[in-house]
This record gives structure tokens, C-alpha cells and sequence, in this order.
């Protein structure tokens, strides 16, 4: 079986020469190869099987004609989903709950450091500044009387619950599987026709949703419009769920009181972005998932579907492609 690891996306995104090693070392009966160029890409997918990928051009699909699996390197799928490889029957699974106690960890961070104004500490720390007056001005309740809204119940959406209820704070779930079983330190679970009442009751809002059609800016201004003015929104999903220019309106009119952003519309965010200068904005460059080694997890797993595949086992964290995740 022929096997390419394609996950070359500097600076960080980059399977490490060791862990294509390491993956070789573990499939001896298998050819590994390691396509770092798109040279090497569309030469090298012509004659795969199987991919480690978090992306591939339509142009690579209709060239990989013997392709029958795509391991991608990331929860999100978006890059993969090429109308040619759902047609013929491809498969593609996602890392889905390797990095889910990180990210849920960062987002937790995030809701806790805006409300108690830790960014603005920092800042004014660099000046040598004792904030007292600034950081007295974020009025709001103690996490015992905070309900957290979270948005997507996935594994990520999951964890965050559990840990935000761990802190004290009650939890709301949005979702559209209504029929699921309910996530421990979940209150109770709405649908996205009760988005509006669930944001309107919020103290903090996390956004663990995948990105599909049906979720694209699905944060705008109506939904800033029915949002506390104390409530902070954090995002530790997709940029493209949230409208920027009603999140820069709203920040800016104090319709919220911040914004924990690890996921953005454009990345690197681009330098003359309004966000940057936003006094109440707290960014992190999409590292929510890292940890000890952000590649052991998705290699481990992808090892443990070869096997699967191998052996004509179900997949781990197969994607349903119509749907997006």
C-alpha cells in the first residue's frame, strides 16, 4: 500500500521528518513517502492510496485516481471536501478529540482572563502601570452566577462544558442534534432556532462549531444585537462563524464586553485588521490545540486507522461529507 503524508504548511503546520519516520518505521510492508513540494504532491498522488493530508487541490483529486482514504491532520475538513473524491466513493476521516482537552483548556482561559481583565493587566503592566481603575471596570458575576452558552456539542464543545461547570457556571448547549444524549455539565440543550434566547441569557459565549455552509457568519449583527454587554465571546473553531465587520461594531459600541479570538476569517491576521488595536480584544495566533506535541495525537491515531483499513474495520472519525464534519 502506497501511503503520502502531505502536510506541509509552514511554519507550524508541518508533519515533522520524524513523525513520517516514525510512520514508516511502524508500516514496514508499506511504501511512506513524504511530499513536501507541489511538485512532489501531484506526482506523488497519482499513485496513492492513502493520505495524510489536510488538503488537496481539485486538480490533485482528479490525479489521484487509486486515492480510497484521506486521514486529514486537523479537526476541519473544509480543505478536503473536493466534490471528485465524494463521488467516487473516498473516505475521509478527521483527528476529531485528539487536541479537544487542549483547545477546550485554551477556551476556558480565555473566557476567565477577559472577564477578569487579565489583558489589560498584562498591557499595562509593560508600563510599569498600577491598573486598579481599569481593571475595576469589568462588573461581572461571579462564575457560580454565569451561565456559559457553548456552541457546538462536539468533542470539543463537550469538554468545555464539563470544565466550565467544573468552575461553577451553568451551561447551555446549542446544537442541532437534539435527540443525542446530553453532555455531562450541560443544563440543558437548544436548537439553532433558540440561538437568539440562549445568547441573550449568556455571560460568556464559546464557539466549538465546525465550519459548514449552514454555520458560515453565523454569528452577525442580530446575534450581537440580543448579547449582554458584559457577555465575552470566544472563538476557538473557525473564523469564517463569525461576521467580522458586526464583531468589530459591536466591540467597538460596547454591545460586548470583548472577544477571545484564536481562529480568524484570514490567517495570519492581516496587520492592518481593526482587531489588533481593540483594547478589548484578546488574540492568540491559532495555537488552542498545542500542547506537549501537537503531532503524537494525530499520528497515533492515523496509525490506528491503518490498521482498520487494513483490516476492513470501520474508521475512526469518519467524516460526513455532505454535512461538512
Amino acid at each position: 500500500m502506497r501511503i503520502v503524508a502531505a502536510v506541509h504548511h509552514p511554519p507550524v503546520w508541518t508533519l515533522p521528518a520524524a513523525q513520517v519516520h516514525r510512520i514508516a518505521a511502524a508500516l514496514p510492508n508499506d511504501e511512506v513517502l513524504d511530499a513536501r513540494t507541489a511538485e512532489d504532491r501531484m506526482r506523488l498522488f497519482r499513485e496513492a492510496d492513502v493520505l495524510l493530508a489536510f488538503s488537496i487541490s481539485p486538480a490533485e483529486a482528479a490525479a489521484a485516481e487509486r486515492l480510497r482514504w484521506i486521514q486529514s491532520s486537523a479537526v476541519g475538513v473544509a480543505e478536503l471536501l473536493v466534490p471528485a473524491l465524494a463521488s467516487r466513493g473516498v473516505v475521509i476521516t478527521n483527528v476529531r478529540g485528539v487536541h479537544s482537552h487542549m483547545i477546550a483548556e485554551h477556551a476556558i482561559a480565555l473566557v476567565l482572563a477577559l472577564r477578569r481583565q487579565l489583558h489589560v493587566a498584562a498591557a499595562q503592566q509593560t508600563t510599569r502601570t498600577w491598573a486598579q481603575v481599569e481593571m475595576m471596570q469589568a462588573r461581572v458575576p461571579a462564575l457560580a452566577n454565569s451561565r456559559l452558552v457553548v456552541i457546538g456539542l462536539g468533542e470539543i464543545g463537550s469538554r468545555v462544558a464539563a470544565l466550565a461547570a467544573g468552575l461553577g457556571m451553568r451551561v447551555t448547549g446549542v446544537r442541532r442534534e437534539l435527540d443525542r444524549p446530553v453532555p455531562p455539565g450541560v443544563e440543558r440543550v437548544v436548537g439553532p432556532d433558540q440561538l437568539h434566547d440562549a445568547l441573550a441569557s449568556a455571560d460568556a459565549v464559546v464557539l466549538a462549531a465546525p465550519r459548514t455552509f449552514e454555520t458560515k457568519a453565523m454569528i452577525g449583527p442580530a446575534e450581537f444585537a440580543v448579547m449582554r454587554p458584559h457577555a465575552v465571546l470566544i472563538n476557538v473553531a473557525r473564523g469564517r462563524l463569525i461576521d467580522d465587520d458586526a464583531m468589530v461594531d459591536a466591540l467597538e459600541r460596547g454591545r460586548i464586553a470583548g472577544a477571545g479570538l484564536d481562529a480568524f476569517t484570514r490567517e495570519p491576521l492581516p496587520d492592518d485588521h481593526p482587531l489588533w488595536r481593540l483594547p478589548n480584544v484578546l488574540i492568540t495566533p491559532h495555537t488552542a490545540a498545542f500542547g506537549a506535541d501537537y503531532w503524537d495525537g494525530v499520528v497515533d491515531l492515523f496509525l490506528e486507522n491503518v490498521g482498520r483499513f487494513r483490516r476492513g474495520e470501520p474508521l475512526a472519525n469518519v467524516v460526513d461529507q455532505a454535512r461538512g464534519y
